[in-house]
């Protein structure tokens, strides 16, 4: 009885000292992100052109005037500090959308796919809403609009792709990548090419990279750019605004 005792006592410290191990692995896994640079928190701030509130789970810029029925939520890249995204977000705002930057558990949109679900009930005076996801949050920002098609009537891919089939959607699409992008490339737009909705356009940002969509510096494993950060960010918002307007 004894040894048995002694058996489950070591099972029971084995399994213990797994799970501290793990969660120490995931607390370092989680705590080495991209953080916004000093541009990106100098769009923090409030101007003449929109409002910024920066809070506990989301950043909203709001335009000043000329304030459009459609809004944009903006899901952030895997490991990316969500005010990385805030000179995305203000060129938006400055164009009359509202544009909600959604600050995810751990830096990761896989503990918080949902998130958008709370900025659409917060926002009632939106009557559309485009949903968009640089890199993994691409990947959560599909599942979201193909899970609440009633909810979403647009999707941007920015430098992403559908994980799970998204080809009967109700929603319009639009898919930006820069022609440098390393991290995702070309190959894995056509492979998952089936997966994209139906009503979807692919425009590929020629020497845009991958990094460049948010301002975090440069990211390890991606190509540089041959055109500036700004003027590939320039185009995504054009490109963007040419899809909203046409929805």
């Amino acid at each position: 009885m004894k040894w048995i005792n002694s058996k489950k006592r070591i099972i029971l410290i084995a399994l213990l000292a797994v799970i501290l191990i793990a969660a120490g692995g995931f607390a370092v896994y989680v705590s080495d992100y991209y953080h916004a640079d000093s541009e990106a928190l100098n769009a923090l701030k409030s101007t003449e052109n929109y409002t910024v509130s920066n809070g506990a789970d989301y950043i909203t810029f709001t335009p000043a005037q000329n304030k459009s029925s459609s809004g944009i939520i903006i899901y952030p890249g895997g490991k990316v500090q969500a005010e990385s995204y805030a000179v995305l977000a203000s060129k938006l705002a400055e164009n009359g959308y509202t544009t909600v930057i959604v600050k995810m558990p751990f830096n990761l949109a896989f503990f918080g796919s949902n998130k958008a679900d709370d900025v659409i009930v917060n926002h009632s005076e939106i009557n559309t809403w485009i949903i968009s996801g640089h890199s993994l949050g691409g990947v959560f920002a599909s599942d979201y609009a193909v899970n609440n098609q009633e909810k979403i009537d647009g999707v941007v891919y920015l430098a992403a792709y559908p994980s799970a089939d998204a080809s009967n959607a109700t929603f319009k699409a639009l898919s930006l990548r820069g022609s440098l992008d390393n991290l995702t490339q070309e190959s894995n737009i056509s492979d998952n090419k089936n997966k994209f909705p139906a009503n979807n356009s692919f425009i590929t940002i020629e020497g845009g990279n991958h990094f460049n969509f948010g301002n975090y510096g440069v990211q390890e494993g991606d190509n540089n750019s041959t055109i500036t950060r700004e003027e590939q960010q320039n185009q995504a918002v054009n490109y963007i605004i040419q899809f909203i307007e046409n929805l």
